[in-house]
């Protein structure tokens, strides 16, 4: 079942092009890793998907349904896009309660074991590193059981082993079939979980594959030097510099 298209999607900002011909689609389940160098058009395209921002031409579709410019409420998402919104004089865990739609805990405590956050969640948000605050950002983003979830750079800050936590975390709900979208730097971690892979260069999709066929091109294997061919080649065919 496919959750999401986007047809041709374009968004300008005083005559400069931040998106060009966007097409892609999601399925139940999926993860799709977004790839790009910075000011790509990668976080603006994310907040288009997420109905965070307009843009001028193009059609989106949420499970079949078109939908209109800015409005996805006909189904749940979660996302963390850039800093998390947490209120610091809050423990994590009443952060948590505040966003979350009901009175059953289940779900919180659910979430909080997933990410490994026992520890910490009933102190104040304030008190917390880089790494904490960013897992509690994905944690939000995880409630209210959403059929898609929008993910920009959920690695940053985080330890190895918080890294692994919030890994197998995607992982598990991918398993449920919830529907992600993950942008992240880190490419050996997008290695370890998307389904397919969208590099994005001056707002334009020049790539849609798996990380298995970009592998294969790249002269030792690696998913980073594949990725540094594949630009060097755009540009090269565009005149880019």
């Amino acid at each position: 079942m496919t959750i999401l298209i986007a047809e041709d999607i374009n968004k300008k900002i005083r005559g400069k092009e931040l998106l060009k011909n966007i097409n892609l689609s999601l399925g139940q389940g999926e993860i799709i890793g977004l790839i790009g160098e910075n000011g790509a058009g990668k976080t603006t395209l994310m907040n288009v998907l997420l109905g965070l921002t307009d843009y001028q031409s193009g059609v989106m579709r949420v499970e079949g349904k078109e939908v209109p410019n800015l409005n996805h409420s006909s189904i749940k998402i979660g996302a963390l896009i850039e800093q998390p919104g947490i209120y610091p004089f809050l423990t994590g865990y009443d952060n948590l309660k505040l966003f979350h739609e009901g009175s059953d805990s289940e779900e919180i405590n659910q979430i909080i074991n997933d990410l490994n956050m026992s520890e910490y969640i009933h102190k104040k948000a304030k008190t917390y590193s880089l790494g904490m605050k960013q897992k509690l950002g994905v944690a939000l983003s995880f409630l209210n059981h959403p059929k898609m979830i929008f993910l920009d750079e959920p690695m940053n800050g985080l330890d190895p082993q918080a890294i692994r936590d919030v890994r197998n975390a995607i992982l598990k709900r991918a398993d449920e079939g919830v529907s992600f979208f993950i942008s992240s730097h880190i490419l050996s971690e997008l290695e370890k979980v998307t389904n397919t892979l969208l590099i994005l260069n001056n707002g334009e999709i020049i790539s849609e594959t798996t990380v298995e066929e970009i592998k294969k091109d790249a002269e030792d294997g690696d998913l980073e030097t594949a990725f540094l061919q594949i630009l060097d080649e755009k540009r090269s065919s565009s005149g880019e510099k």
